[in-house]
C-alpha cells in the first residue's frame, strides 16, 4: 500500500480527470448532437486520460514496475486535457473569461511537481528494480 507523497498522487490521479470526466460527461451528454465529431473527440480523449489515470493509480498501488511511467503519461495527459479545454473546447464550460493563462499555468506546474517526484522519490525509485 501507497504512503506519504505516494498516497497524495493517488488520491490526485484518481480524482483529478475521473471526476472532471464524470462531471462533463453528464454536461455533455444531453447536448452532444449539436457539438458534433468535435465533442464526442474531446470526451473520448478525456475518457482515454481519465482510464490512464485510473490504470496508473492501479498501478502504483500495486506497485509495479510499469506504475512511475504509466503515472507520468497519466500526468501530462491530464496537464494536456486541462489546458486544451480552457483554450479549444467544444463541451460545455464553466470558466472565468481571461484566467485561461493562469489555470493552464497551474495545470502545468502542478503535472511538473508530480513528475519530478516520480523521478526522485525513493518510494518509487523501489518500484522499478
Amino acid at each position: 500500500m501507497p504512503r506519504g507523497w505516494l498516497l497524495v498522487l493517488c488520491a490526485v490521479l484518481i480524482l483529478w480527470r475521473p471526476f472532471d470526466f464524470v462531471f462533463e460527461l453528464l454536461q455533455s451528454l444531453p447536448s452532444l448532437g449539436m457539438r458534433g465529431a468535435q465533442g464526442v473527440l474531446e470526451l473520448l480523449f478525456h475518457g482515454l486520460v481519465a482510464a490512464l489515470s485510473v490504470a496508473a493509480v492501479r498501478a502504483l498501488w500495486s506497485r509495479l514496475p510499469v506504475a512511475p511511467p504509466l503515472a507520468a503519461v497519466a500526468l501530462i495527459g491530464s496537464a494536456a486535457a486541462a489546458v486544451q479545454t480552457l483554450y479549444w473546447t467544444a463541451l460545455p464550460q464553466q470558466t472565468i473569461p481571461g484566467t485561461e493563462a493562469l489555470l493552464s499555468a497551474i495545470a502545468v506546474a502542478h503535472a511538473a511537481i508530480w513528475l519530478v517526484y516520480l523521478k526522485r522519490s525513493r518510494q518509487v525509485r523501489a518500484m522499478r528494480s
